[in-house]
């Protein structure tokens, strides 16, 4: 958490966790991507993951300068048992995980709240700076406590402005798409569970919830479907020995490759070979 007063010059800088920036006074410009634009007093801002940005204060002295406060984390500070309810995940699968989707992700998708939801959210900043300031005893369950509070209220007021639709499913949906993208093309590898729920940049429990309801299989066995479909093509267009194939696919136990492969096709790789339909 910090408060700034925005210099007039450029700071373009990107980062790796998740920031909420809130315009508590003055006016300038904020620089997001490839666009700028101005902003004053009660402008929300849910800045991407690894997407350059700036605030400034305006350079001539007539106008009051920017002060902003933000408020910075990643996903899984959030990743807690207090939070394990299916509303919640859709609250911060529509705001913080879009982060994977950067050019998808619209300026107007950012909020300008009235005079009474200013109030409100300029409240929850001033509580969470004094917790971090402070740092008394327990503060860090308290702004974890409050970062919650924030995101639902602010989820709140976008539902009062915006359509919603199928928007958080259709993300879902595309966030599953991109890591299954990466899995059929590093089949070969050892995939983690962490490293995959990284490349969504989603916390590894709710990467995994996601992944089973949009593909009816965890993890581990979508692995081994992508991996078995990849030694089909293999024994029905290659000469390759039956061992070379589980290795090639990344299995190192050709005793449990024969078992996997079995499981998925009814068939034995060499009977597979013999008659693939």
């Amino acid at each position: 958490m910090n408060k700034v007063k925005e210099q007039p010059y450029g700071h373009l800088h990107a980062h790796d966790f998740i920031e909420i920036a809130y315009v508590v006074s003055g006016c300038g410009t904020h620089k997001i991507g490839d666009k700028e634009y101005e902003v004053s007093k009660g402008d929300l801002f849910i800045i991407n993951y690894d997407i350059p940005h700036e605030f400034r204060s305006f350079q001539d002295p007539s106008k009051p300068e920017l002060w902003v406060y933000n408020c910075i984390f990643k996903p899984e500070f959030l990743d807690y048992k207090m939070v394990n309810c299916k509303d919640f995940y859709n609250i911060t699968h529509h705001f913080l995980f879009r982060s994977i989707f950067p050019k998808d992700s619209a300026i107007d998708n950012d909020i300008k709240l009235l005079a009474r939801d200013s109030l409100e959210i300029e409240d929850l900043y001033e509580k969470m700076y004094r917790e971090y300031t402070l740092k008394e005893e327990g503060y860090i369950e308290i702004l974890r406590a409050y970062v919650i509070e924030l995101l639902i209220t602010i989820f709140r007021l976008f539902r009062k402005n915006t359509a919603l639709g199928g928007y958080v499913e259709t993300k879902r949906q595309e966030t599953i798409h991109k890591v299954i993208k990466y899995m059929k093309a590093n089949y070969s590898q050892d995939l983690k569970l962490e490293d995959l729920a990284t490349i969504a940049f989603l916390s590894p429990n709710y990467f995994s919830r996601i992944f089973k309801e949009c593909t009816s299989m965890n993890i581990s066995e979508y692995i081994q479907k992508i991996r078995i479909e990849e030694a089909c093509k293999l024994l029905k267009m290659t000469d390759k020995k039956v061992i070379d194939v589980a290795n090639d696919i990344g299995y190192k136990d050709i005793k449990y490759f024969n078992s996997i492969f079995k499981k998925i096709t009814g068939k034995t790789p060499g009977k597979y070979r013999k008659d693939p339909i």
